[in-house]
């Protein structure tokens, strides 16, 4: 478990459809899911890269995730207008 392991994955699922289907999945366990891709994450690692990203976000794009308009809520990882970000959730 790694940092660069987290931002491996989250490049790996920027890349590859079939993890971002995973991962939009309802019920979808991300720390599984980059398990299974060659990867070693903690729930913790995801949340913290989150938290880290969300003080970067402007209000602008504050009001266009809640207002629904950026993604939708998911367990995993966050992809912003093609940007992946580390998430507990946000799939576009």
């Amino acid at each position: 478990m790694s940092q660069e392991d987290l931002t491996q994955f989250l490049q790996a699922v920027q890349q590859d459809s079939s993890l971002k289907e995973k991962l939009k999945a309802e019920g979808a366990d991300p720390v599984a899911i980059a398990g299974e891709a060659g990867f070693s994450i903690t729930q913790a690692e995801l949340i913290r890269a989150h938290a880290a990203h969300v003080q970067t976000l402007s209000d602008e794009d504050l009001e266009d995730l809640a207002g629904g308009t950026l993604g939708v809520m998911v367990a995993g990882v966050a992809v912003l207008g093609g940007v992946q970000l580390a998430v507990t959730a946000i799939v576009c």
